[in-house]
Formats: C-alpha cells, structure tokens, sequence
C-alpha cells in the first residue's frame, strides 16, 4: 500500500463524529448515534483511501497507451 492512511483519516472523521452527533440529537439513543458515526466514518475512511489508491488525477497520455 503506498498511501498514508492519515489523509484519508483526516477527511473521513469530522463528517463521521457529525452524523453520529446529530443522530444522538435527533434520536436520543447514543447507540444509534455511535453505530451512525461510525458507519459512515468507516464508508467514508475506506471510499477515500480505495480512490486514492486506484484513483487517477494524471491525464498525460502515456507512451503505447491509447
């Protein structure tokens, strides 16, 4: 694996503290809260370090490569 698995955790963990904040507020039970953050957290944390793995921001044709 060749990237840092802090930038991907940096992106993912604010908007996964947030839904599981808000779902405590709306729904008044911390485990529906937990559960909420975490999950999309961790579908986040795993979207972003799948495309920056795979993903491809070079647009230079490459050499044979058409």
């Amino acid at each position: 694996m060749r990237v840092s698995l802090v930038y991907p955790s940096l992106l993912a963990l604010p908007p996964g503290i947030a839904f599981g904040v808000g779902t405590v507020v709306l729904t008044g039970s911390t485990g529906a809260g937990l559960a909420a953050g975490v999950g999309v957290g961790l579908g986040l944390f795993l979207l972003i370090l799948v495309g920056t793995e795979f993903g491809s921001t070079d647009r230079e044709p490459r050499p044979g490569g058409e």
